[in-house]
């Protein structure tokens, strides 16, 4: 009989949940080794908790090298779950518990052993600062366009500012670009993933990246992670708009939107696929969002079969 543990993590700890009793240890390995000394077969031990970003990444490695098996329950899911049992109140303990009755929903293919790549999640995190580096470089942008013509000293500031983010966002673009092209592997796929029309050094380098994250994920999973999936509220005679859930994969979205455009109007098979869409009294918005999830997903068809684009083999 499988065990289950919740375990909800913070920047400096963890709290733990067996369904018995609270404990609260580092979160180091440390820590996660008297969490494995709760139990008397690992093997049979599942561990719940949510992808925290860097606060999990330790725990998750902990997991892949123990051969430990895990469910990684999103945020959202997490909390529309503590909803359904009426929890009120929100504590790192309380989390704990919830995540630990988070079995009851728990089907066979959500058990895995994590696969750490540590070249994507260094990218990932490198990209992060490139995007947050963007954004403030537009900050100043605009506060250079409200700025008085008339005040030299503080124009010449902030051109200089918006000068040196820019020279760090090239600088830190480059190192990105070595870091994931110094690996065989990655480099045929980011090679062949350039090779789709409209998408350019920067596209092709942040899908390489975002594919690597989830490497064994399926269309339909990809879709969801980069919050591209279909959501719909019906109820009784009311029939709601169909919209997308944008649960995740933000910058990823802001990034392909041009690159789409772009394939709309270049790619012969998107164009085709959006215009049968249009023909069909769709809107043009929706038709777009569909155009950039089959763009994305014959990105990630390219990711991992390493082969140019090819019209005749990729179908629509």
């Amino acid at each position: 009989m499988k065990k289950y543990i919740g375990i909800d993590i913070s920047k400096s700890s963890i709290d733990v949940y067996d369904g018995k009793k609270s404990y609260k240890f580092d979160n180091n390995e440390v820590g996660f080794n008297s969490v494995v000394s709760l139990v008397e077969a690992i093997k049979e031990t599942i561990f719940i908790f949510e992808p925290t970003g860097v606060y999990s990444y330790a725990l998750t490695e902990f997991c892949s090298k123990k051969n430990i098996s895990v469910v990684m329950v999103g945020p959202k899911e997490s909390r529309d779950f503590a909803r359904s049992l009426k929890v009120r109140s929100k504590t790192d303990k309380i989390d704990a518990k919830v995540l630990y009755k988070y079995q009851s929903h728990v089907e066979a293919n959500m058990v895995k052993i994590p696969k750490i790549n540590h070249h994507a999640i260094k990218a990932q995190q490198m990209l992060n600062v490139y995007e947050a580096i963007q954004a403030s470089k537009q900050r100043f942008k605009n506060q250079l366009e409200s700025t008085s013509k008339t005040d030299k000293g503080l124009l010449r500031t902030l051109n200089r500012l918006i000068n040196d983010l820019d020279i760090e966002a090239t600088k830190l673009f480059n190192k990105i670009e070595i870091l994931l092209l110094q690996d065989t592997e990655t480099k045929k796929s980011y090679d062949a993933i350039s090779t789709i029309p409209s998408i350019a050094q920067k596209s092709a380098l942040y899908l390489t990246a975002f594919f690597l994250k989830y490497p064994s994920a399926n269309a339909k999973q990809m879709t969801a992670l980069i919050g591209l999936d279909p959501v719909m509220k019906d109820s009784g005679l009311f029939r709601g708009k169909q919209r997308i859930s944008k649960h995740g994969g933000e910058q990823l979205r802001n990034l392909l939107y041009l690159p789409t455009l772009c394939a709309i109007q270049h790619n012969r098979l998107i164009k085709v696929f959006y215009t049968n869409l249009t023909s069909r009294a769709k809107t043009k918005k929706l038709a777009v969002i569909a155009a950039m999830r089959k763009l994305i997903l014959m990105a990630f068809s390219i990711f991992k079969s390493k082969e140019s684009f090819n019209p005749l083999l990729v179908k629509i």
